[in-house]
């Protein structure tokens, strides 16, 4: 197996960074490239405790499973994937999202990390409410997944 992708509910389970390392790692790459994103304690001037992390689950395994697969066909059709975002509550510091790729070279490792995390950002059904020091808590707008309309 090539590709492994989940929603982690951070209720049961954290994301496991030593899961990631030994899905991908063989001695037939060269390369890896991790990158780990973590629920930070600010946005927008507003001091963060926490987020909670809701997802559409079929259709989120579904753009993920699309967005690797793509990865592998547009950079290395040979490299592993590792793919796990979190869905539930998650305070600072834990960590949301975790790409691992194992690929034969480096720059086609630094590709499809970013690759995968920027289109994740933009196809995946994942809904973000952030909880404030305040007591408030508020849903961030996401990204549309509507196809943009041409103007003309």
């Amino acid at each position: 197996m090539s590709i492994h992708i989940a929603l982690v509910n951070t209720k049961e389970q954290k994301i496991s960074l030593e899961k990631a390392k030994n899905f991908i790692s063989s001695g037939d790459y060269g390369a890896e490239s991790i990158f780990i994103g973590r629920v930070r304690n600010e946005n927008s001037g507003k001091k963060v405790t926490a987020v909670t992390y809701d997802a559409h689950d079929q259709a989120v395994i579904k753009s993920f499973q699309s967005i690797c697969n793509a990865a592998r066909e547009k950079f290395d059709k040979n490299t592993k994937i590792f793919l796990e975002h979190a869905k539930g509550y998650a305070p600072v510091g834990e960590v949301s999202i975790l790409i691992a790729i194992g690929s034969g070279h480096r720059d086609e490792a630094f590709k499809i990390c970013r690759y995968i995390l920027e289109e994740v950002k933009h196809q995946s059904p994942i809904w973000k409410k952030e909880h404030y020091v305040d007591g408030k808590e508020e849903w961030l707008p996401g990204h549309s997944l509507r196809p943009k309309k041409e103007v003309k």
